[in-house]
């Protein structure tokens, strides 16, 4: 086993690698990151599209609605063969994997890893996993293979852990900091001379924009001129649009923008509001912010709580509190000293999040549980492909 120098490392994505999403963009910029250490990472996973960058395809997806959320995930028993070909052919050090339980491909490369695997938890569940205490005979010989469990927050350890008992060490969602910390070219949309407030994300109930629009209402009605901007797409993207034609409020909705054009998003803004509902486990959006020494205003749901409670970092309020959300805004809109001052000291703080820390915990990680690995324990008695349970 290697103890010293650089290391063979494959990270496996539980979703559609040919769809834009929050945990691609974590694996990926997880393996920027382990890259500039030296190391020799390979992503893969299954995909609708063709992937690029040297990432590998194991099979095709399928994609389902599920909890308001369009879900992409590999459902193809073919891709079997495929993990094992890329097993003999990349003989990895250690294993990454996110969300292991996903079906299907995670499945197969968790009983088929030769290579000792670290696998992350991103999901939070406000009311409880639907999926994880129904299968959870199913799941057990899975999580028996994983050598070390993380979890990215306090509030996704609490999901996964009352189902799978064990140690969960917290290793937070990263951020390369300098890309939105240093100046960027303003967007033609949002022009200077006009106030912004910036949602960036997904369209979909979950993520209470209904409620984002409602309180730029308030807002503009009280004589504030700012303007809403609203980067992401999403299903729920016509229905706010016609919510925000009704409620007569300036507004712009930008649909999905590049990458490399969304820092400039964030340092034009004069306020970030994240004004989901619930079920987030971690606000990479809140840490994107923060690194652009934005004020925010944010829901005070677990997730963002954890990340921001206490620190004076941001202004939460109850999550539907179209009201608060209202009151939050105006009052930093109002006071561009006190809106300062809190994107200072979240610009202060969110270096503990720069993927440069951590890459560096997940190499010391992945050394400590290079060894021999378990074997398997009775997988062809439990896998069952007609009872696919998907979880986003």
């Amino acid at each position: 086993m290697r103890l010293t120098g650089p290391l063979r490392i494959g990270i496996c994505a539980p979703y559609d690698l040919g769809r834009h999403g929050g945990v691609n963009s974590h694996i990926r910029a997880q393996a920027a990151a382990l890259r500039r250490l030296g190391h020799d990472v390979t992503v893969f996973g299954a995909s609708s599209a063709p992937l690029t960058d040297g990432e590998i395809s194991l099979g095709p997806c399928v994609s389902l609605v599920i909890g308001n959320t369009e879900t992409g995930f590999g459902a193809d028993p073919r891709s079997w063969r495929r993990v094992r070909t890329l097993f003999r052919q990349r003989r990895f050090d250690v294993i990454h994997m996110h969300e292991p339980l996903m079906p299907l491909v995670s499945w197969f490369v968790l009983w088929q890893s030769p290579a000792p695997v670290v696998a992350t938890f991103h999901t939070h569940r406000e009311q409880g996993h639907q999926w994880y205490p129904r299968f959870r005979r199913l799941f057990e010989p899975f999580m028996r293979r994983v050598r070390v469990r993380l979890a990215v927050s306090e509030a996704a350890r609490r999901t996964v852990s009352p189902h799978f008992p064990g140690d969960y060490e917290i290793v937070p969602n990263g951020i390369d900091v300098n890309r939105f910390a240093r100046p960027a070219t303003r967007p033609p949309d949002m022009q200077p001379n006009q106030r912004h407030v910036l949602y960036v994300g997904r369209l979909e109930p979950r993520k209470g924009v209904e409620h984002l629009v409602q309180a730029m209402a308030t807002v503009q009605r009280a004589g504030n001129a700012a303007r809403l901007m609203v980067v992401g797409d999403g299903p729920d993207r016509e229905g706010l649009e016609a919510s925000a034609r009704r409620a007569g409020i300036a507004a712009t909705f930008a649909g999905h923008v590049p990458d490399d054009a969304l820092p400039g998003y964030y340092r034009a803004a004069d306020v970030v509001c994240a004004p989901a509902l619930g079920d987030e486990s971690f606000g990479l959006v809140l840490l994107e912010a923060m690194a652009a020494a934005r004020p925010i205003v944010a829901t005070r749901i677990a997730g963002y709580a954890e990340l921001l409670e206490g620190r004076d970092l941001a202004r939460l309020v109850d999550a539907g509190n179209a009201a608060g959300l209202a009151r939050e805004i105006g009052s930093l809109l109002d006071d561009p000293s006190q809106a300062q001052a809190l994107g200072v000291r979240a610009a202060a703080t969110v270096w503990e999040y720069d993927w440069s820390a951590i890459a560096n915990r997940l190499d010391g990680i992945y050394r400590g549980v290079m060894g021999p690995t378990a074997g398997p324990s009775g997988f062809r008695d439990q896998l069952r492909l007609n009872e696919l349970p998907v979880e986003t």
